[in-house]
């Protein structure tokens, strides 16, 4: 057994068997799945409760390339192992707009197609075109197209029924070389993006200074992960229904509501009787922000982030976990989901 805990964001002392570093595409074949595996990318996501019995899977693919171009958009291709803010901030470098709402995201351009990765506005699932990926059963490449996917709220085919049977190898996204600054987002008027763009810069706009103000943003309310042990939101925001908000805000009056977004799983006929809501807000209104015990808390800006001391273990942050979600259904009625991926 060898010590996995680099391997992850959160840290956690883990061990696995090996871990096999996939650099070519001509490493992925189903010898790969004769023992026990889990695929991993830069673990930003990802919380191990124990020791795994099987080899570790890196995803270290890496190269990116323009597909095909012409005068308003560009379809440009990288492969899984890219990491998803450096290819954000390349491609607001080209002055292509569709990635710069989503930059300071952790983990990789193959972890953001299968958490199907959200923020600030922009969605992974409005720009991916196709990807390819191979089938560990028969080690086959094939390409999906964007709704083969099956892209949900932080969901994807990739994390559900395909999980682990298939390995993301590239992803093509489709840029527009003219600008399309996406500006609705509001948590707070302090927290919001236009607000932050305006104390930042001058208009007009351009989508470097977007990327900028996002990376803020995210730089106030979240820790580093580079030298905090966290895999930052741990839980999803709760879809609820229309009529449980007043009895919500009767608790939280400052509760905020926003539409449902691309859900899928919620039936499209009754879309409009459903809204989500903030679990951060539940959460910090219940006292969690801030709170710790044992060596594990949530981060003193955001009552949703799990951080840990580096020698708390991958169990006593999934019961730390457990009992916000605990505390939650109590009070509110609400069964938060998990974001991270509890192995």
């Amino acid at each position: 057994m060898i010590d996995i805990s680099s391997l992850t964001t959160l840290g956690t002392p883990t061990k696995a068997e090996s871990v096999i570093e996939i650099t070519s595409q001509s490493q992925i074949t189903p010898d790969l799945s004769k023992t026990p595996y889990y695929i991993l990318g830069t673990g930003a996501n990802v919380l191990f409760k124990s020791d795994f019995p099987g080899n570790i899977v890196l995803i270290k693919l890496l190269g990116k390339k323009v597909v095909s171009q012409t005068d308003i958009e560009v379809l440009v291709e990288f492969a899984a192992g890219e990491i998803w803010h450096e290819a954000v901030m390349w491609t607001v470098n080209q002055n292509w707009s569709g990635m710069e709402n989503m930059a300071l995201i952790p983990g990789t351009i193959g972890a953001a197609t299968v958490g199907n990765i959200a923020a600030y506005g922009q969605n992974q699932q409005d720009i991916m075109d196709h990807l390819t990926a191979i089938n560990l059963e028969t080690g086959k490449s094939e390409t999906f197209s964007n709704s083969d996917c099956k892209f949900a709220y932080r969901e994807s085919i990739f994390k559900n029924e395909f999980s682990q049977k298939y390995l993301v190898t590239s992803v093509t996204y489709k840029l527009s070389k003219i600008a399309h600054l996406e500006l609705s987002y509001q948590a707070t008027h302090h927290a919001s993006l236009l607000s932050q763009l305006q104390n930042m810069h001058s208009a007009p706009y351009s989508i470097t200074d977007i990327s900028h103000a996002v990376i803020s943003l995210r730089s106030a309310k979240l820790p580093d992960w580079t030298k905090i042990h966290t895999a930052g939101s741990f839980f999803k925001n709760p879809i609820v229904p229309k009529s449980q908000i007043s009895n919500l805000k009767s608790q939280i009056p400052d509760l905020q509501v926003y539409p449902t977004e691309k859900l899928s799983y919620v039936d499209p006929s009754e879309s409009e009787n459903y809204v989500k809501i903030p679990a951060g807000m539940l959460l910090d209104s219940l006292g969690w922000r801030g709170k710790k015990i044992g060596r594990v808390g949530t981060y003193v800006n955001h009552a949703l982030v799990i951080i840990a001391d580096p020698e708390a273990t991958g169990q006593e942050i999934f019961e730390f976990s457990e009992s916000m979600r605990r505390d939650v259904l109590k009070n509110f009625g609400i069964n938060l989901e998990y974001e991270v991926i509890v192995v």
